[in-house]
């Protein structure tokens, strides 16, 4: 076992929307030690981002908030810190590469106005200073020209390179944790390796720990050590990545690797999963996954599963695996 940094426990984040409750993340764990890289899977809709947001301190108070667990970053409590403290952290200590850059860098400032705001807020930075810096770090994440980079507005750069600026900001003040929501998801195969192959290099000079949500199991199987599997709200499995892709526990674990070429076990028939997730205004008693699950018994339609031990290691919340 390796240090701890982050700490999650019995998270929830619920949304309010018409009088309704959307119970986005409910009852989620999980820990990241330092240097590990972490893997959040799952099906669109299945709470990842808003985990994210939720350690991060970015939930809207107008249609949502935490209304329970902790967040432990270092042992201290982020939850519990005011506004101004929780700032200081995030962005220097801890970062998040957002998921479309495009909508997440603002328009009518320059590349370098953005960039080097990092320096000045954290580091206290003159103007100049932080100028200096922000070309390093642009050079750092493989931008080329950087000195003039800076001067460029963001629609003026390819994706790729969005995603490069995205992820100077998020690494310029050496981050002990950074989050990456979907960096990958609007590029294409050869930037998209390209951007994978610079995150574990940063990753390995900093020495910080990440936390990549994905849909793409194929991007977690080249990139990450454990897995934690989502599904409506919560966890539902939780592996070492071998673990994960040679013997998956859980039944919708089971189904999304069936579903992706190249996964599945050779020989087997390309799977699939029946039915789609529920909607988060309608969730189904018992276990989440019952309706969809082709081993769904009667106990699964009245209890739900808690996330148990199976292995050395990994975690499954599944009857299949539960003692009744």
């Amino acid at each position: 076992m390796g240090e701890r940094i982050l700490a999650v426990r019995g998270l929830k984040t619920h949304y309010y929307i018409g009088g309704r409750v959307i119970k986005a993340v409910d009852g989620l764990d999980f820990d990241l030690e330092r240097g590990e890289t972490l893997g959040i899977v799952g099906e669109s809709g299945c709470g990842k981002s808003t985990a994210a947001l939720s350690v991060m301190g970015l939930i809207s108070l107008r249609a949502g908030r935490v209304v329970g667990g902790q967040v432990l970053f270092k042992g201290k409590s982020l939850l519990a810190l005011p506004g101004e403290e929780m700032r200081r952290i995030r962005g220097s200590e801890m970062s998040m590469i957002f998921q479309e850059p495009m909508t997440s860098l603002n328009p009518v400032l320059t590349i370098g106005r953005q960039v080097s705001e990092v320096f000045m807020v954290h580091k206290g930075m003159s103007r100049r200073e932080a100028l200096d810096e922000a070309v390093k770090i642009l050079s750092q994440v493989g931008i080329p020209a950087p000195g003039q980079m800076i001067r460029e507005y963001p629609h003026r750069l390819s994706g790729g390179m969005r995603q490069r600026a995205m992820i100077a900001m998020a690494i310029a003040c050496g981050p002990d944790v950074l989050i990456a929501d979907e960096p990958t998801s609007e590029l294409d195969v050869t930037v998209q390796d390209q951007v994978l192959r610079l995150l574990r290099e940063l990753k390995e000079r900093i020495g910080m720990a990440m936390v990549l949500i994905t849909h793409d199991l194929g991007v977690v199987a080249e990139t990450v050590q454990n897995v934690l599997v989502m599904y409506a709200g919560r966890a539902v499995e939780y592996s070492d990545v071998s673990g994960l892709f040679n013997e998956p526990m859980h039944p919708y674990t089971k189904g999304l690797i069936a579903s992706v070429p190249g996964l599945g076990k050779a020989g087997e028939k390309l799977g699939g999963i029946k039915g789609e997730p529920p909607s988060p205004l309608d969730l189904p008693g018992g276990c989440r996954f019952h309706p969809r699950c082709e081993h769904a018994r009667e106990i699964c339609r009245i209890h739900e599963p808690e996330l148990v031990r199976v292995g050395d290691g990994r975690l499954c919340a599944c009857h299949l695996y539960n003692d009744w």
